[in-house]
């Protein structure tokens, strides 16, 4: 609230003739939607006019009036501050008048007696500091505060002159986006990137900035063993990565120097998204033959993306970057030794002296039991991102598709004592997995259906519920629609 002292000095003279006049100077703002500043003005005007013709009678009808003028400045500054529409992330230094009138004065009395003049100094209308309501461009938050000096001049005899000089200060300074991944949450998105078609090199920074995802998966390390068993794995992100260094093409031929892409995983990173490397997809070499084998990848997968410091040299995304977790996208039907695999990565996460936390997730097809993933190693991941397609009798359109989504909720919930002591089963997360775009198979549904679809989901209150992902990320935020609304905006909103 504003805070006003009034200090009289005493000053005798005759009173001039009064006048009332707001001066405003502001950045001059863009075009913002469902702003009602002509229509403040207006009233703004009135008010002034008001209080001069009622200055010379009531100063408490002053006050009142100036409050009232005071709360529509405020109202103004908050719908600028709170459009939906665009701001101009940077408004300069350029200044422009708002429009208000110089109000014209009243006759002033004969013989008008002593005068007093009071005056409030400047107050703070909108205190500065951030807070949601000013929120203009999505993934900034501004602030902006209003000052204002009221000089009263009150004649013996009833007559007033009013001069207030008002200056909005905008302190529309960028502050860090405010987002927290929240793992425990019901309404994510998870989104895959690196294999559609119109997948770029700088896509991936585009795709984190989008505030619909909360989560991105790098497609994928499709290679485990690429040479007969042995060596190192082999990764493929589309167009993201450059040819092998030296060092790789010695040691480890089937990785790729993905330094320069690294700088977009960090900045996903430091919007707060998670980042995860698929293991797998369709065709991938993705089997063990033994535990031993199951044990060693995932140390290796520890040294090459984690927190480990022993494979320096040939590390992707260089020797900083460290990955948020992985995920398993097995889908050879061949289901050995991924219970030990799942429950080794554990085993290296624990070994981070930062704490760092990692997650741990897992994309089974929707028939169970899932051919190629097992329930137990499902069980220890933090989240399971089912997928209802490409499989005609649980796809998300088909008639078996809520019965599907019930019998893995209650699979997932439902836990055992784990046969590997050492390590704890979790009740993870399970999400809606759809196709983002009709070339992807069977049970694509347009935005406005896959909304409806989720719907029902949510109406059978399953509370291992985590949301929704999508294959792929970049092809979903490319799919709009008429209402001008992406795939991603429907995924998301529908959860929510």
């Amino acid at each position: 609230m504003a805070h006003r002292s009034i200090a009289p000095n005493g000053a005798e003279t005759h009173s001039p003739p009064p006048t009332t006049f707001v001066t405003f100077t502001a950045p001059t703002p863009t075009p913002v939607e469902n702003i009602q500043i002509t229509q403040d003005t207006v009233q703004i005007e009135k008010d002034l006019e008001a209080l001069a013709n009622d200055a010379s009678r009531a100063y408490v009808d002053f006050n009142q009036r100036i409050s009232r003028i005071r709360t529509l400045l405020n109202d103004i500054l908050l719908r600028v501050s709170g459009s939906s529409k665009q701001l101009e992330s940077t408004m300069g230094s350029s200044t422009s008048s708002l429009g208000f009138p110089t109000l014209s004065a009243l006759p002033t009395p004969s013989n008008p007696g002593p005068v007093r003049n009071y005056s409030a100094p400047a107050s703070t209308i909108v205190p500065t500091g951030t807070d949601s309501i000013y929120q203009i461009i999505p993934g900034k938050t501004y602030t902006a505060s209003y000052t204002a000096l009221i000089t009263t001049t009150i004649s013996d005899h009833g007559s007033a002159s009013v001069a207030t000089s008002a200056v909005p200060t905008y302190s529309l300074q960028a502050q860090p986006p405010v987002y927290q991944f929240d793992p425990d949450a019901n309404d994510n998105l998870a989104v895959y990137w690196g294999q559609t078609p119109n997948t770029t090199a700088d896509g991936l920074l585009q795709l984190c900035e989008n505030a619909d995802v909360d989560i991105v998966i790098l497609a994928f390390l499709n290679q485990f063993y690429p040479e007969n068993g042995q060596g190192y794995p082999g990764i493929n992100f589309g167009p993201a990565c450059d040819p092998a260094s030296i060092n790789q093409q010695q040691k480890a031929p089937g990785l790729l120097d993905c330094s320069r892409f690294a700088t977009q995983i960090q900045a996903c990173q430091a919007l707060g998204k998670p980042v995860l490397l698929s293991l797998g997809g369709y065709l991938a070499n993705t089997s063990f033959v033994s535990d031993n084998q199951a044990e060693h990848f995932a140390e290796t997968l520890w040294n090459l993306f984690g927190a480990g410091r022993e494979e320096l040299g040939i590390r992707p995304f260089g020797p900083d970057l460290i990955l948020d977790g992985f995920d398993i996208d097995n889908e050879n039907h061949n289901t050995s030794f991924y219970n030990t695999f799942a429950a080794s990565l554990r085993k290296q996460f624990d070994k981070d002296p930062k704490k760092k936390r990692y997650y741990i997730s897992a994309a089974p097809q929707c028939p169970t039991p899932d051919e190629s993933i097992p329930l137990q190693a499902m069980r220890q991941a933090d989240f399971v991102w089912v997928q209802f397609y490409n499989n005609p009798s649980c796809n998300l359109n088909s008639t078996g598709f809520e019965k599907s989504v019930q019998d893995w909720a209650v699979q997932l919930a439902n836990w055992t004592t784990s046969t590997n002591a050492t390590v704890a089963e979790k009740t993870p997360k399970m999400y809606i997995g759809a196709p983002a775009f009709a070339e992807a198979g069977s049970g694509y549904v347009n935005g406005l259906e896959l909304a409806g679809y989720l719907a029902k989901v949510k109406n059978l209150d399953l509370p291992n519920l985590g949301g929704v992902m999508l294959w792929d990320g970049t092809m979903g935020a490319l799919n709009v629609d008429e209402f001008g609304a992406s795939y991603l905006d429907y995924a998301k909103a529908a959860v929510q």
